[in-house]
């Protein structure tokens, strides 16, 4: 997603639906993605670029118990300052490459353990208790 720097001193906002599928294949816990809605808003003084974007996607996360799908519904927003300053997030370059800087916010607002509804502890086996004649044992070792 490149956005040239001509259009954005055209404008004050741009609304861009992104689709994040390519860039899922390397994380393990997402298991699939909807286009990602994308508003953004900016402003141009004194050579930096301010932006205000909101995102809204709606995934599939896997279950940290079961792996099974859980749908998730993500909506965020965040402040970012494109230029050569000290207080700068990021450079301002032209074109101004979105699809990363999006991409890692959105791996950092999901959630890092999601449970799916019917996930509970009885799939898990329970700790055995060890023979009578071995119970002392058990003891020493689990110091």
């Amino acid at each position: 997603m490149k956005i040239a720097l001509h259009e954005l001193k055209e404008k004050t906002s741009l609304d861009l639906t992104y689709d994040y599928s390519k860039e899922i294949e390397n994380s393990i816990d997402i298991i699939s993605i909807k286009p990602a809605l994308i508003h953004c808003e900016f402003n141009f003084v004194s050579g930096e670029l301010f932006m205000n974007i909101s995102v809204q996607v709606d995934m599939d996360l896997a279950c940290s118990k079961t792996l099974r799908p859980v749908p998730y519904s993500m909506d965020f927003n965040a402040e970012m300052i494109f230029g050569s300053s000290l207080e700068a997030d990021y450079p301002l370059t032209d074109p101004l490459e979105l699809t990363d800087i999006i991409f890692g916010n959105i791996l950092a607002e999901k959630p890092y353990t999601i449970y799916h509804p019917n996930a509970n502890d009885t799939l898990f086996e329970k700790e055995k208790s060890p023979h009578p004649a071995f119970a002392d044992l058990d003891k020493i070792v689990k110091k």
